[in-house]
């Protein structure tokens, strides 16, 4: 167990995770007692409530338009679309695919995309 914290903790600071970012991790544990793993990215909402600067998700399942929960901007789209896509199960399928995928997981959670207006 404390082998795998120190690889984990050493392969997720070379990744350039921070401290308390959620991660998904795909191991492999064997009967000799050796594992190999693969750390994946945090998941997608996690990183939509970081854009649009949100602590906590919905409130209500499929909230509308006038109960937003938050905006984010094309821009932090892409910027997601981008890590998600280093994942080893997603470096074959086009940035525009995930980025759709991204907004459709946005706005489950309620999150409207805009453009940024004035700083915004």
């Amino acid at each position: 167990m404390a082998e795998f914290c120190k690889q984990f903790n050493a392969k997720a600071e070379s990744i350039g995770y921070v401290r308390d970012t959620p991660l998904s991790v795909n191991l492999s544990a064997f009967s000799d007692r050796s594992f190999t793993f693969d750390i994946r990215s945090p998941p997608t909402s996690h990183l939509i409530k970081k854009a649009a600067g949100l602590k906590n998700g919905p409130t209500s399942p499929r909230p509308e338009l006038s109960e937003a929960a938050g905006f984010i901007t094309p821009e932090a789209i892409y910027e997601i679309a981008k890590v998600k896509q280093r994942d080893e199960l997603r470096w074959h399928l086009p940035l525009e695919g995930i980025a759709r995928s991204v907004v459709g997981t946005a706005r489950s959670m309620g999150v409207h995309v805009r453009e940024a207006v004035n700083g915004d």
